[in-house]
């Protein structure tokens, strides 16, 4: 049994003519349902991603905090001053995630628009 974010994929069809291939019909997750039929529409697989971005850029942050402070007790003072550094980006990436969510919200209550399902 594998883990994997994103569901493998198999394609199930070939090019006929020059009218090409509709991918969302032609491949299929491991348990036989359609692509299309699971994601409908393209926002569906930006949503997917888009979340699983956020939970890992927050792990990131929360493995960089807990460096950082280990870092920061090792009592050296080049220590001292990378936990310091490591402490300040992850700020700075929490910062501009905060900041990112909030403003897709206020775009949503203000436009009336869910395409981001947050």
């Amino acid at each position: 049994m594998s883990f994997s974010l994103i569901p493998q994929v198999y394609a199930a069809c070939t090019a006929i003519g020059d009218a090409g291939i509709n991918l969302g019909d032609c491949l299929t997750l491991k348990d036989g349902s359609k692509v299309s039929d699971v994601y409908s529409q393209s926002t569906d697989i930006v949503n997917l991603v888009v979340r699983n971005v956020f939970i890992l850029a927050g792990i990131i942050i929360f493995i960089l905090l807990i460096l950082a402070g280990y870092k920061y007790i090792s009592d050296t003072s080049k220590g001292k001053d990378e936990a310091k550094t490591m402490i300040e980006t992850a700020l700075i990436g929490f910062i501009l995630m905060f900041s990112a969510f909030w403003i897709v919200q206020i775009v949503k209550i203000s436009t009336g628009i869910d395409y981001l399902g947050f």
